[in-house]
């Protein structure tokens, strides 16, 4: 730097010891040859600093016997990892950079001391001007001066970048134009341009500044921070304008209170928010979960409404039915009183099933033997049954397919209570720590980047991860890992912290000022940048990381209530209502020896008769040609049977099948028929069948001949 400080004919002096020209050092510096701190490492402070030269009384500093010596400081930055620092005898404004480096001279040897001296304000330089000639080095050399309204008129800014993290910030590969994520070494090549959201936005940021901002250049960050803050590069880059290599840095940068000590910052940017990241709710459901889904349609009314129907449905069709008479009465003898309760029981119970089975079947089977009362009973139930099966049916769909939050976790105090790992950046540790207490956080090892807290997940270090929105929301490759392992990012926030660019001290004000402006102006900010650079670009990432539990409680999934079933309900208690008036009007009128319309015959004359008595139910009426046959009053089917079969004592009987069920009113002369021939009589083929088999199977003949 020997031809450096030659340059700076302003600040030309003569060295008292030799009487050599000189430069002087900044205000009230020593005079010094132009090798100062050039061509070797020396111990050049001992040799011409006037505070290292001892006259016997005063202890000599102890940075006076450190060698160092001036350095280039890309070739440094770039190709070595020694440490490098911006001299202070040079403000940024004078236009002179020059940079000194200890740890180049000796690799035990540090800049700590003489950091102290310029850092405390410590200094033991003999002054030998006066106050006149202090001011006039104010004036010219700007030691004092006013940063912000500097700034407003022009300024040229060096920054670095800390790190590719594609799209906010990253290269091109010089051969395949690829988009690269992962540094390497066209990283440390200054001519191939950074692209990306921030630089985007810095572009932007200049134009609208008008000239305010002169331009942004962009360099890499020192290898040597690198080793000094191994585990976070932001931190690293943050290094570099605390040692004077860059005016500022630009990415997403917290602004943390470590970093705050080494570098001002701007205005924040955005805030960021650490949302809870944990596995998708629903995505491994057990086998009853699945299960449970069946019931999910109706709410618990509506379960507990559907039984109570079935219930009082059954039993009123049990009272409604011929078949109570059978549970009194048997054609000779009264049965005892037990004997009835047991016969009422089974009843009750198999009229349960059968109208459990109509709800499932979602319809009635139709009895046109059936009393009025009890077919206004079935209308009414039927009504229910139709509106109830169709909203379970429209609903069942949704519910099955729907991931449920049973035994999920969607936030922080329930990944506390379950006593989860959660897998966070170490430069949160105070803050997540200070925030949420009772957590229990693993701070990653690694170097700290948010792939590095994936890695710790994937290693089943945790069971969840506190991750930064900003940092990764336009990170597609972070959000592909995130879609692979089932990952979503919960509405559940840790902590906020504000995004700032580091800068120096002096230019903090300047460029806040003009950010500001860009907003207000210009709508200039990071969010608008993202949008841009998405038109531009297009979408990144198809995958949906981001997970509500709104999701789980829209109208779309509804349960049905008992409010939604007013209407079935009102039809079936009407149904009800007006069948038990019928049936009490029809058992008023059978002690009256009246035939009424809710009579269990009012079929029309559909069963004619039989031409021989089989039991004191029937009567000889005249059918509709005229002629006299025996008529079936109050007895059913299966009454009919048991009483032949307890009259003809299980031998040698045979039903005679004289028509189909749709050949119905047809009097047929047909001889006999086979044993399994089946017996059609008011359409109640199939209750009957069953045990008519049972009772007939093998029976060679039967000697009345039945009319249907």
């Amino acid at each position: 730097e020997t031809a450096t400080l030659s340059s700076l004919t302003e600040r030309i002096c003569e060295v008292a010891s030799t009487g050599e020209t000189g430069i002087r050092l900044g205000l009230g510096g020593s005079c010094v040859p132009t090798s100062y701190g050039s061509s070797q490492c020396l111990q050049h402070d001992l040799h011409d600093d006037p505070a290292c030269i001892s006259d016997g009384d005063g202890t000599i500093p102890a940075y006076c016997f450190q060698p160092w010596c001036y350095v280039n400081a890309d070739v440094c930055a770039r190709d070595s990892k020694e440490r490098v620092y911006r001299s202070s005898y040079f403000s940024f404004d004078s236009g002179v950079d020059i940079f000194y480096s200890y740890s180049t001279c000796n690799s035990t040897s540090t800049a700590d001391d003489w950091r102290e001296v310029v850092n405390g304000k410590v200094t033991d330089v003999n002054m030998d001007l006066g106050q006149s000639e202090i001011n006039s080095w104010f004036s010219q050399y700007h030691e004092v001066s006013h940063p912000p309204l500097f700034f407003l008129f022009t300024v040229a800014i060096k920054a670095n970048i800390p790190d590719y993290q594609f799209p906010l910030v990253y290269k091109r590969d010089p051969t395949s134009e690829e988009s690269l994520s992962v540094t390497g070494s066209e990283y440390y090549d200054n001519n191939i341009p950074y692209e990306g959201i921030y630089p985007i936005m810095m572009e932007n940021l200049v134009k609208s500044s008008k000239g305010g901002i002169k331009n942004i250049t962009y360099t890499h960050r020192s290898n040597v921070s690198s080793v000094l803050h191994p585990r976070s590069s932001f931190t690293a880059a943050v290094q570099d304008i605390q040692d004077g290599l860059v005016d500022m840095s630009v990415g997403p940068f917290w602004i943390t209170s470590e970093r705050l000590l080494m570098a001002a910052f701007s205005v924040p940017v955005v805030n960021d928010k650490v949302y809870l990241v944990v596995p998708t709710p629903g995505s491994e459901e057990t086998i009853p979960q699945q299960i449970s889904k069946i019931f999910h349609p109706f709410s618990v009314g509506v379960w507990g409404l559907v039984g109570g129907i079935i219930i009082l449905s059954s039993l009123l069709s049990v009272w409604f039915s011929d078949r109570t008479e059978l549970a009194s009465d048997s054609d000779e003898v009264q049965r005892p009183l037990r004997r009835n309760k047991h016969a009422y029981l089974r009843l009750a119970v198999d009229s349960i099933l059968e109208k459990g089975i109509f709800f499932c079947s979602a319809g009635v089977e139709q009895d046109v033997g059936a009393t009025l009362s009890n077919k206004l009973l079935m209308f009414g139930f039927g009504s229910f049954i139709l509106i109830a099966v169709s909203s379970y049916v429209a609903n069942l769909a949704a519910f099955l397919t729907r991931r449920t939050l049973e035994g999920s976790v969607t936030s922080i105090d329930g990944a506390i209570a379950g006593g989860w790992t959660i897998c966070a950046h170490h430069l949160l540790r105070k803050k997540l720590s200070k925030a949420w207490p009772a957590a229990n956080f693993v701070f990653t090892e690694r170097d700290s980047n948010h792939h590095d807290i994936m890695d710790d997940y994937t290693d089943e270090k945790c069971q969840a991860l506190a991750i930064s929105w900003e940092g990764t929301s336009m990170d597609h490759s972070f959000l592909d890992r995130v879609c692979e392992r089932k990952l979503v990012y919960t509405d559940s926030i840790f902590i906020q912290i504000p995004i700032g660019f580091p800068i120096r001290k002096d230019l903090a004000a300047g460029f806040s000022h003009w950010m500001l402006e860009a907003e207000e102006n210009h709508n200039i900010n990071l969010q608008t940048t993202k949008d841009q650079y998405i038109r531009e670009n297009g979408k990144l990432s198809s995958c949906k990381v981001q997970f509500s539990a709104e999701d789980f409680t829209t109208n779309e999934y509804e349960k049905i209530t008992i409010r939604h079933m007013a209407l079935p309900v009102v039809l079936f208690t009407f149904c009800c209502a007006l069948a038990t008036i019928g049936h009490f009007f029809r058992r008023h009128a059978k002690k009256q020896e009246v035939r009424s319309l809710f009579d269990r015959t009012s079929q029309l004359g559909l069963v004619k008769g039989i031409t021989s008595p089989v039991g004191s139910n029937y009567s000889h009426e005249k059918d509709d040609d005229g002629e006299v046959s025996p008529r079936i009053h109050d007895l059913d089917v299966e009454e009919i049977i048991d009483h032949l079969f307890e009259r003809h004592n299980k031998k040698k009987q045979m039903i005679s099948l004289l028509a189909r069920p749709s050949q119905l009113n047809t009097v047929a002369d047909e001889p006999s028929h086979s044993p399994r021939s089946l017996l059609a009589v008011g359409g109640s083929t199939s209750l009957f069948h069953n045990s008519f088999l049972e009772k007939f199977d093998g029976v060679e003949a039967f000697p009345h001949s039945v009319e249907i």
